[in-house]
């Protein structure tokens, strides 16, 4: 058995996860990603490191992602942030974070699991499309996004709304689906599986 240094056990164990991890410097410039980055973005670790984390990522989900970045910069640890990022294929690839700060090397620690098949379009829609089309688009954004495990607060910050904004579109998707709550959202759901 290879003895490994604090550091080098550390990146044997991440490069070993099933969720992609990142190191990315406070400059935003991408310094390790495990080997399942590549399987889900279709680039080699090598093409990856030493690549701003923002050119990977969507145009319209830049700013956003940045806002978020600051963040993580500032210290504050962060659970549930979802953007995409673009495939070798030129596919968009949805990602959820959980990332903090590391003081100690100056660096973000990002570890995100692709949810790509949960997004509507891809196979992941448990509720019957009449029923999806009898929403309003905002509302289904919203109705998407309950369906995860971001908070309201969450859904407010991922869709730019306003939190009592995001409220009023809730009660509305409970009311037109005839449901008293995300518990009975998801129960419906599941009846669909």
């Amino acid at each position: 058995m290879t003895a490994f240094t604090g550091e080098q056990a550390l990146l044997e164990i991440a490069d070993r996860s099933d969720k992609n991890v990142f190191l990315v410097d406070a400059a935003g410039v991408v310094q390790y990603v495990n080997r399942h980055c590549s399987a889900s973005l279709g680039y080699a670790a090598s093409d990856l490191v030493g690549i701003r984390m923002l050119d990977l990522v969507v145009p319209a989900d830049r700013v956003m992602t940045m806002r978020e970045a600051q963040r993580v910069l500032s210290g504050e640890r962060r659970e549930g942030f979802e953007n995409r990022y673009r495939h070798r294929s030129g596919a968009s690839v949805h990602f959820r974070w959980s990332a903090r700060w590391l003081e100690t090397n100056q660096l973000r620690f990002g570890v995100a699991r692709d949810v790509t098949a949960w997004q509507p379009g891809h196979g992941g829609l448990l509720l019957p499309e009449a029923v999806v089309n009898a929403l309003a688009s905002p509302e289904r954004d919203v109705l998407f996004l309950l369906l995860t495990s971001l908070s309201e607060v969450q859904i407010a910050e991922r869709t730019g709304l306003a939190r009592d904004e995001v409220g009023h579109r809730v009660a509305s998707i409970y009311r037109k689906l005839r449901v008293s709550g995300r518990l009975a959202l998801f129960s419906l759901c599941l009846g669909r599986v």
